[in-house]
């Protein structure tokens, strides 16, 4: 095989050969090698610009550095030294609103004189996230549960009389199994606004889930705790009206509500940014 790599002795053994004018396969034969091997290492000796007597007259060292000298040990690359302790930083930038992983890399390449390209910087951040960020596979049953959760960014609309600025927040329900989504913006947060936009809510589903689970939302949730929060009386009259069972999510935990903060999203994507730049005059 070309550039494999042999003994001291079969090299020696191949020069000897030469010498004595034997042929590139013969000598290949004798000194069971193949051919191309043979052939890559008479290379070697015509590029030293010896002859096969002298070459046959160094010694073992001296022979190795004229046929095979010493390669250059390339120099320790330690730009993922520099850029593992930035790791955790940067998957907590990335749950910020508009944070994407090129505008990252492009805020790093700003840092470094020899910064990882776009997709190696990626491959790391991707590996680190996939060993410190352990996740659980949910199987969603239809009909089990509605998430439901105030999207982190408002719609606004303009009051013709005072010019005035309104912005409204959007409470996003939807249904884990299928994904099917209902979003509504609402004149402010209150009670009285959210009761009746639950209720579109399910009128919408054509149905009511056996459970509804929510984030700690004071609207909701009376006294926030881990295994038992205490809900506010109107939600809890609420929930025995439709027959379904209130539960809220950990606090500081949206993999609870995964399909919710998801639904969000595409919310952002298909409904704020397409209206991003039109002015309305109600809600």
């Amino acid at each position: 095989m070309a550039n494999k790599t042999i003994t001291m002795l079969q090299i020696r053994k191949v020069l000897q050969l030469l010498d004595q004018g034997f042929s590139q396969r013969r000598i290949a034969r004798e000194v069971d090698i193949s051919r191309n091997t043979v052939q890559d290492y008479c290379l070697k000796f015509f590029k030293t610009g010896l002859s096969v007597k002298q070459l046959l007259a160094l010694n073992n060292y001296e022979l190795n550095q004229c046929v095979i000298p010493d390669r250059s040990v390339p120099l320790k690359d330690n730009r993922y030294e520099r850029l593992a302790p930035r790791l955790p930083d940067y998957l907590k930038e990335l749950n910020r609103t508009g944070v994407t992983r090129l505008l990252l890399w492009k805020e790093y390449c700003k840092q470094e004189s020899d910064p990882y390209s776009y997709q190696q910087f990626c491959f790391h951040l991707g590996n680190h996230q996939r060993i410190h960020s352990a996740v659980m596979h949910f199987d969603h049953i239809a009909g089990n549960k509605t998430e439901i959760d105030f999207a982190g960014q408002k719609l606004s609309y303009v009051d013709k009389q005072t010019g005035e600025i309104i912005y409204c927040p959007v409470l996003v329900g939807v249904l884990p199994h299928s994904g099917y989504t209902y979003a509504e913006p609402l004149m402010n947060a209150s009670m009285e606004q959210l009761v009746p936009c639950l209720n579109a809510c399910m009128e919408y589903f054509e149905g009511v889930p056996i459970h509804t689970v929510s984030d700690n939302m004071k609207q909701v949730v009376k006294s926030a705790n881990r295994y038992e929060p205490t809900f506010t009386e109107l939600i809890n009259q609420w929930s025995v009206h439709y027959n379904t069972t209130f539960l809220a999510a950990r606090v500081a935990k949206p993999r609870d509500k995964a399909t919710v903060e998801k639904a969000v999203d595409l919310a952002y994507k298909r409904i704020y940014a397409p209206l991003r730049d039109k002015i309305f005059f109600s809600l």
